[in-house]
């Protein structure tokens, strides 16, 4: 589940400064601010993402290679095959 902003917010550490031209210029607080809001709002918007959708890059990671599944099924048939693939839908299941 996704942390709340307030959460995500207060693991980042504030930046300081950004490089303009090869030159270091110290930001203003307003400045700061704005970038940990962004830094925030991305974090949070990649959370409730994974939240989503974190269990298709589980599953993917995790069935066997197209061919091994080809292999499968050319000697086992296709329900021996589903109940190979069934293991990983029911370990990562949608949300």
């Amino acid at each position: 589940m996704a942390d709340s902003k307030e959460t995500i917010k207060a693991s980042f550490t504030a930046p300081t400064h950004r490089v303009v031209n090869g030159v270091q210029i110290d930001l203003t607080s307003e400045e700061a601010d704005a970038i940990l809001d962004e830094w925030t709002d991305n974090e949070h918007a990649r959370q409730v993402d994974e939240d989503a959708n974190g269990y298709k890059s589980k599953r993917a990671a995790e069935y066997p290679s197209i061919p091994d599944q080809l292999d499968d099924i050319y000697h086992n048939g296709i329900d021996a095959w589903k109940a190979t693939i069934k293991v990983t839908k029911d370990k990562y299941p949608k949300p």
